[in-house]
């Protein structure tokens, strides 16, 4: 079945990482275009057909033509379709259906070249190509929201493609091929004539863009016959499933990046870039993310309540952040964490990565919070030599000879008297290993210890080249994990276990929030 859709207007989808950029481009690049878009059952392809049609935008026209799929079908899967102004299916009708057949539309004085359909619909009528089975129907014609077509045509499908071209000319058409077996198989003709045909009358000379929706995943043959190639795969990570868009070719268009994580939701393409999150040009007040309940505080992110259910009173927390995360990431889950609590008039202990100083996390955390709420509320552990007392009134002092001693939970708690509980122990396991050697947790036994007597919360931040992550993650209630797949940051929950989560932060009131999208 054809349908023909009218594009009015340009959709915001494309600035919400939609469809890559790049693919845009292609289209829009002067001349006619052909992409090859291949994948398993189940990875997108004709979600990514029309939505590139939507996106494509201002009054360009298209022609969806499908062999599998049906209008109510189609609806359900796409429910975003019926939210369009003007109709997007004209419904194909034989003409011995029609009482009141209307009279043939007039043709505009530009045709399109009909030379190599005619060749492959005479081969046909000898005999020489196609399926003696397949039913012959009629050309076809518009009238109203229906396609009336005589029975004899050869090719139906394509005969109606080539009429909806020619009906735009001089205007581009964007053709919609899925699927291109389907179409093989349906006339009983290679799928490489098929496309050698479309691509010369309708690209070639028909001013025409063409999508060809295949089956197949692997290198083919068919790749060499089209003007781009895409390729998606569902693989597994972690897993779960992980969803990979890879441009393996767009002629004339240059590729930025190659290979896109994407996801299905809400029934839309959304492929997510590997560029990092741009940060604001000065912070923003910090707007406090309420508690979820009793005993449950917030991370100060939302979105990672949503997916955790917050941090409970006296639990531990494993974050297991890869080291080729970019620090802007880590940046925006530390920075949540310490400015919740603070702005909520709790207490922070914080042992900083990298040896960090209090200043320094004055420097980054302070202008995000109220005037005086650092000082009151955040101690920041430095390492110091053994005896040396010197530093900011917010440091703590780590002389290295006993974590548990240096460590200790009631110096912490006599160092914060107006802060409430419960209190945040933040800890870099990196900095911990590095003063106290590899065996670090071992000793830490009593800071745990009071850390849960108290019903305070100690948030861990491993990585998987650290010593303790192990053994962390083993006591952990709460275990998340940060990683870098072909520059595009995941997160996920091993305790408890969630599906993947593409992860980016919004500065949309100067300060970073945490935004997850499920790959679906």
């Amino acid at each position: 079945m054809g349908r023909a859709a009218s594009q009015a207007g340009l959709s915001t989808v494309s600035k919400l990482n939609g469809i890559p950029e790049e693919l845009l481009q292609f289209f829009r690049a002067p001349g006619a275009h052909s992409l090859i878009v291949k994948g398993a059952a189940g990875t997108g392809k004709t979600t990514f057909a029309l939505q590139l049609a939507e996106e494509l935008g201002e009054g360009a026209r298209s022609y969806y033509m499908s062999i599998r799929v049906g209008d109510q079908s189609l609806h359900r899967q796409f429910p975003w379709l019926l939210e369009k102004k003007e109709p997007q299916v004209q419904r194909v009708i034989p003409r011995e259906a029609s009482t009141n057949p209307p009279e043939k539309a007039a043709k505009g004085p530009m045709k399109v070249d009909r030379t190599e359909l005619q060749k492959l619909e005479g081969r046909v009528e000898m005999g020489q190509e196609g399926d003696e089975v397949y039913q012959k129907v009629g050309e076809g014609e518009a009238a109203g929201d229906s396609i009336i077509f005589d029975l004899g045509s050869d090719l139906p499908e394509i005969d109606l493609a080539y009429d909806e071209v020619e009906r735009n000319l001089p205007a581009s058409t964007l053709v919609l091929v899925d699927s291109i077996d389907g179409l093989s198989e349906r006339y009983g003709i290679m799928a490489s004539k098929l496309i050698n045909t479309l691509q010369k009358d309708l690209v070639e000379k028909g001013n025409a863009n063409v999508v060809y929706v295949l089956e197949s995943t692997g290198d083919t043959r068919l790749d060499y016959l089209g003007d781009g190639v895409l390729k998606l795969q569902s693989e597994e990570h972690a897993g779960r499933r992980l969803r990979v868009m890879t441009v393996e070719k767009l002629r004339g268009t240059e590729i930025r990046q190659h290979r896109y994580l994407y996801t299905l939701k809400d029934g839309r393409i959304r492929a997510f870039s590997n560029k990092p999150p741009p940060s604001p040009a000065k912070p923003g007040p910090w707007g406090i993310v309420p508690d979820l309940g009793k005993d449950m505080v917030s991370w100060g992110h939302a979105a990672l309540d949503q997916i955790t259910g917050g941090l409970r009173a006296g639990s531990i927390v494993a974050l297991e952040i890869d080291p080729d995360v970019p620090s802007v990431f880590l940046d925006g889950l530390r920075l949540g964490l310490i400015c919740n609590f603070a702005s909520h008039g709790r207490g922070v202990a914080y042992v900083p990565a990298q040896k960090s100083s209090a200043e320094g996390v004055n420097e980054w955390a302070g202008p995000y919070l109220p005037a005086g709420a650092f000082d009151q509320h955040v101690r920041v552990f430095e390492s110091s030599p053994l005896g040396t007392l010197e530093g900011s009134k917010n440091a703590l002092h780590m002389e290295g000879s006993n974590v548990d001693t240096d460590l200790k939970w009631s110096n912490v708690e006599y160092r914060l008297p107006g802060s409430k509980h419960p209190f945040l122990s933040l800890l870099a396991f990196d900095t911990l290993e590095s003063v106290y050697g590899e065996s670090v947790l071992e000793q830490m036994t009593g800071h745990i210890s009071s850390v849960r007597r108290s019903r305070d919360i100690l948030v861990g931040h491993v990585s998987p080249l650290t010593r303790s992550t192990p053994k962390l993650t083993n006591l952990a209630h709460v275990h998340v994990k940060v990683q870098n797949v072909n520059g595009t940051i995941l997160l996920f929950g091993q305790k408890p276990y969630t599906e993947l989560f593409h992860l980016t932060f919004s500065h949309e009131d100067g300060a970073p929030r945490a935004a997850l999208t499920p790959i679906v």
